[in-house]
Protein backbone atom coordinates (compact mmCIF):
# COMPACT_ATOMS: atom_id res chain seq x y z
CA UNK A 1 0.00 0.00 0.00
CA UNK A 2 3.01 2.33 0.86
CA UNK A 3 4.40 1.45 -2.81
CA UNK A 4 1.27 3.02 -4.21
CA UNK A 5 1.21 6.21 -2.31
CA UNK A 6 4.80 6.42 -3.44
CA UNK A 7 3.59 6.44 -7.03
CA UNK A 8 0.70 8.93 -6.11
CA UNK A 9 2.96 11.61 -4.83
CA UNK A 10 4.97 11.90 -7.78
CA UNK A 11 4.19 14.29 -10.70
CA UNK A 12 6.57 15.15 -13.62
CA UNK A 13 8.38 14.41 -16.88
CA UNK A 14 12.38 14.86 -16.58
CA UNK A 15 13.85 17.79 -18.08
CA UNK A 16 17.39 18.56 -19.15
CA UNK A 17 19.20 20.47 -16.36
CA UNK A 18 21.22 22.28 -18.79
CA UNK A 19 20.97 25.86 -18.33
CA UNK A 20 19.22 26.47 -14.72
CA UNK A 21 20.33 29.14 -12.96
CA UNK A 22 20.02 28.12 -8.94
CA UNK A 23 18.38 31.55 -7.12
CA UNK A 24 19.60 33.98 -4.59
CA UNK A 25 17.98 33.54 -1.01
CA UNK A 26 16.79 36.72 -1.77
CA UNK A 27 14.96 35.12 -4.66
CA UNK A 28 14.11 32.01 -3.16
CA UNK A 29 12.48 34.00 -0.94
CA UNK A 30 10.55 35.85 -2.74
CA UNK A 31 9.35 33.48 -5.15
CA UNK A 32 8.12 31.22 -2.58
CA UNK A 33 6.23 33.79 -1.10
CA UNK A 34 4.67 34.71 -4.24
CA UNK A 35 3.95 30.89 -4.88
CA UNK A 36 2.23 30.59 -1.32
CA UNK A 37 0.08 33.33 -1.50
CA UNK A 38 -1.09 32.13 -4.67
CA UNK A 39 -1.72 28.72 -3.23
CA UNK A 40 -3.44 30.65 -0.23
CA UNK A 41 -6.09 31.94 -2.28
CA UNK A 42 -6.85 29.25 -4.13
CA UNK A 43 -10.20 27.31 -2.81
CA UNK A 44 -10.65 24.67 -5.21
CA UNK A 45 -8.73 22.84 -8.34
CA UNK A 46 -9.55 19.79 -11.15
CA UNK A 47 -6.86 18.72 -13.43
CA UNK A 48 -6.06 15.57 -15.59
CA UNK A 49 -2.71 14.01 -15.05
CA UNK A 50 -0.77 11.54 -16.51
CA UNK A 51 1.81 9.25 -14.91
CA UNK A 52 5.06 7.64 -16.07
CA UNK A 53 6.71 5.19 -13.50
CA UNK A 54 10.40 4.17 -13.95
CA UNK A 55 11.89 1.03 -12.00
CA UNK A 56 15.32 -0.57 -11.96
CA UNK A 57 14.57 -3.74 -12.51
CA UNK A 58 12.21 -3.02 -15.19
CA UNK A 59 13.33 -1.96 -18.60
CA UNK A 60 9.77 -0.75 -19.49
CA UNK A 61 8.08 2.20 -18.17
CA UNK A 62 4.60 1.56 -16.15
CA UNK A 63 2.05 4.86 -17.63
CA UNK A 64 -1.11 5.80 -15.91
CA UNK A 65 -3.75 8.73 -16.11
CA UNK A 66 -6.55 9.59 -14.49
CA UNK A 67 -8.18 12.79 -12.72
CA UNK A 68 -7.48 14.85 -9.51
CA UNK A 69 -9.97 17.05 -7.25
CA UNK A 70 -8.64 19.84 -4.36
CA UNK A 71 -10.80 21.65 -1.94
CA UNK A 72 -9.31 23.76 0.37
CA UNK A 73 -8.00 23.24 2.96
CA UNK A 74 -7.09 19.75 3.15
CA UNK A 75 -9.33 17.63 0.84
CA UNK A 76 -8.00 15.66 -2.68
CA UNK A 77 -8.80 13.32 -4.64
CA UNK A 78 -6.60 10.86 -6.83
CA UNK A 79 -8.59 8.87 -9.01
CA UNK A 80 -6.62 6.96 -11.54
CA UNK A 81 -8.75 5.69 -14.54
CA UNK A 82 -6.37 3.76 -16.76
CA UNK A 83 -5.00 1.28 -17.06
CA UNK A 84 -7.11 0.35 -13.40
CA UNK A 85 -9.18 1.80 -11.32
CA UNK A 86 -7.93 3.48 -8.37
CA UNK A 87 -8.53 5.99 -5.80
CA UNK A 88 -7.15 7.70 -3.31
CA UNK A 89 -8.90 10.19 -0.92
CA UNK A 90 -7.92 12.69 1.55
CA UNK A 91 -10.40 14.40 3.31
CA UNK A 92 -8.53 16.22 6.69
CA UNK A 93 -7.63 13.19 9.01
CA UNK A 94 -9.13 10.28 6.89
CA UNK A 95 -8.43 8.54 3.96
CA UNK A 96 -9.83 6.05 1.80
CA UNK A 97 -7.99 3.69 -0.22
CA UNK A 98 -10.50 2.17 -3.03
CA UNK A 99 -9.75 -0.25 -5.87
CA UNK A 100 -12.25 -2.26 -7.96
CA UNK A 101 -11.74 -5.10 -5.33
CA UNK A 102 -11.42 -3.40 -2.06
CA UNK A 103 -11.86 -0.50 0.11
CA UNK A 104 -9.98 0.73 3.36
CA UNK A 105 -10.17 3.70 5.38
CA UNK A 106 -7.03 5.02 7.57
CA UNK A 107 -6.90 7.53 10.39
CA UNK A 108 -3.57 8.94 9.36
CA UNK A 109 -3.33 10.56 12.93
CA UNK A 110 -2.40 7.21 13.96
CA UNK A 111 0.16 6.80 11.80
CA UNK A 112 3.54 9.06 11.57
CA UNK A 113 4.57 7.96 8.22
CA UNK A 114 1.36 8.05 6.87
CA UNK A 115 0.43 11.05 8.08
CA UNK A 116 4.00 12.90 6.43
CA UNK A 117 3.16 11.26 3.20
CA UNK A 118 -0.39 12.99 2.59
CA UNK A 119 0.97 15.78 4.14
CA UNK A 120 3.60 15.31 0.44
CA UNK A 121 0.71 14.47 -1.60
CA UNK A 122 -1.03 17.53 -0.39
CA UNK A 123 1.41 19.99 -0.33
CA UNK A 124 2.78 19.32 -3.72
CA UNK A 125 -0.15 19.90 -5.65
CA UNK A 126 -0.36 23.56 -3.45
CA UNK A 127 3.11 24.04 -3.47
CA UNK A 128 3.27 24.06 -0.02
CA UNK A 129 6.48 21.80 0.69
CA UNK A 130 8.18 24.58 0.18
CA UNK A 131 7.44 26.04 3.32
CA UNK A 132 7.92 22.38 4.98
CA UNK A 133 11.71 23.91 6.31
CA UNK A 134 11.29 21.21 8.84
CA UNK A 135 10.97 18.61 6.25
CA UNK A 136 13.13 19.52 3.42
CA UNK A 137 16.30 21.76 2.29
CA UNK A 138 14.42 23.22 -0.25
CA UNK A 139 16.86 24.67 -3.42
CA UNK A 140 15.12 26.96 -6.16
CA UNK A 141 16.53 27.50 -9.79
CA UNK A 142 15.47 28.41 -12.97
CA UNK A 143 15.42 27.57 -16.76
CA UNK A 144 14.70 29.18 -19.21
CA UNK A 145 11.18 31.22 -18.13
CA UNK A 146 9.95 28.27 -15.94
CA UNK A 147 11.16 27.93 -11.93
CA UNK A 148 11.30 24.67 -9.91
CA UNK A 149 12.60 23.32 -6.82
CA UNK A 150 14.79 20.48 -5.70
CA UNK A 151 13.15 19.27 -2.22
CA UNK A 152 15.99 17.21 0.13
CA UNK A 153 14.05 14.91 2.74
CA UNK A 154 16.17 16.10 6.24
CA UNK A 155 13.45 13.60 8.64
CA UNK A 156 14.51 10.13 9.12
CA UNK A 157 11.48 8.56 7.53
CA UNK A 158 11.48 10.12 4.61
CA UNK A 159 14.87 9.92 3.79
CA UNK A 160 14.26 6.36 3.91
CA UNK A 161 11.69 6.33 0.93
CA UNK A 162 13.09 9.59 -1.22
CA UNK A 163 16.37 10.95 -2.82
CA UNK A 164 14.79 14.22 -3.72
CA UNK A 165 11.62 15.69 -4.94
CA UNK A 166 11.65 18.25 -7.83
CA UNK A 167 8.66 20.37 -7.97
CA UNK A 168 7.78 22.61 -11.27
CA UNK A 169 5.79 25.49 -12.08
CA UNK A 170 4.25 27.53 -14.30
CA UNK A 171 5.94 30.81 -15.89
CA UNK A 172 3.73 32.90 -13.94
CA UNK A 173 4.30 31.10 -10.59
CA UNK A 174 0.32 30.39 -10.06
CA UNK A 175 0.54 26.71 -9.86
CA UNK A 176 2.58 23.82 -9.55
CA UNK A 177 1.96 21.99 -13.17
CA UNK A 178 4.83 18.96 -12.43
CA UNK A 179 6.75 16.72 -10.38
CA UNK A 180 9.07 14.28 -10.27
CA UNK A 181 10.37 12.01 -7.50
CA UNK A 182 13.14 10.15 -6.98
CA UNK A 183 13.22 6.82 -4.21
CA UNK A 184 15.93 5.79 -2.26
CA UNK A 185 15.99 2.97 -4.61
CA UNK A 186 16.58 5.03 -7.63
CA UNK A 187 13.04 4.14 -9.03
CA UNK A 188 11.33 7.80 -9.63
CA UNK A 189 7.48 8.82 -10.85
CA UNK A 190 7.06 11.75 -13.31
CA UNK A 191 3.18 13.02 -13.21
CA UNK A 192 2.19 16.01 -15.38
CA UNK A 193 -0.70 18.06 -14.52
CA UNK A 194 -2.97 18.94 -17.22
CA UNK A 195 -6.17 20.66 -18.52
CA UNK A 196 -6.15 22.42 -15.28
CA UNK A 197 -9.00 24.89 -13.34
CA UNK A 198 -8.59 26.89 -10.43
CA UNK A 199 -11.16 28.05 -8.18
CA UNK A 200 -13.86 25.68 -9.55
CA UNK A 201 -16.62 24.33 -7.39
CA UNK A 202 -16.07 20.86 -6.26
CA UNK A 203 -18.67 19.10 -4.70
CA UNK A 204 -18.28 17.59 -1.32
CA UNK A 205 -19.49 14.21 -2.38
CA UNK A 206 -15.86 13.85 -4.40
CA UNK A 207 -14.07 13.67 -1.03
CA UNK A 208 -16.99 11.44 1.08
CA UNK A 209 -14.77 8.64 3.46
CA UNK A 210 -17.27 6.27 4.11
Amino acid sequence: MIRRLLILLTFMSSLPLLGQTKLTAEQQKQMIEKIDKTASAMTGMQCEFTQTKSMKLLSKEMQSKGIMYFKRPNKLRWQYTSPYDYTFILNGDKVQIKSSKSTKNIDVQGNKMFRQITNIILNSVTGGSLKSSSDFNVEVYKKDNSYFAKLFPKKKELKQLYQVIEIYFDPALTMVNSVRMVEKTGDETRVNLINTKLNVAVDEKMFAVH
